[in-house]
């Protein structure tokens, strides 16, 4: 699948997940929250920010208590729980963040 963002054509699979990391933007974070029906707040900036972090350091995405681990360890206990994160992310906070910040699919994601 694919679609046309800022003139340029984006490959995803099949969910809207990026096949290329290097074609995201947060421009483009913003643009596939918004097909989602959500519009992106600095908390859910903060969350997206933070899985790529994690991403960035085990070429993994982290399991969703490991999120709230990590959210907490950054004095994040605002968003540090899974009831914060499931409103934030009605779709998942570890799918819809890995997606936003254009991860692939988390492994354990059904």
């Amino acid at each position: 699948m694919s679609f046309i963002f800022d003139n340029h054509e984006i490959k995803t699979d099949a969910e809207g997940y990026l096949l290329d990391q290097n074609d995201w933007s947060e421009d483009l974070m913003h643009y596939m929250a918004s097909l989602e029906g959500l519009t992106l707040t600095e908390d859910h900036i903060i969350v997206i920010k933070t899985i790529q972090e994690y991403f960035n350091t085990y070429a993994t995405t982290p399991p969703i208590r490991g999120l709230i681990k990590i959210l907490k360890t950054k004095g994040l206990d605002n968003l540090a729980n899974s009831i914060t994160l499931a409103k934030l992310f009605p779709n998942g906070a570890a799918k819809s963040g890995a997606k936003f910040a254009g991860l692939k699919k988390p492994i354990k994601c059904i």
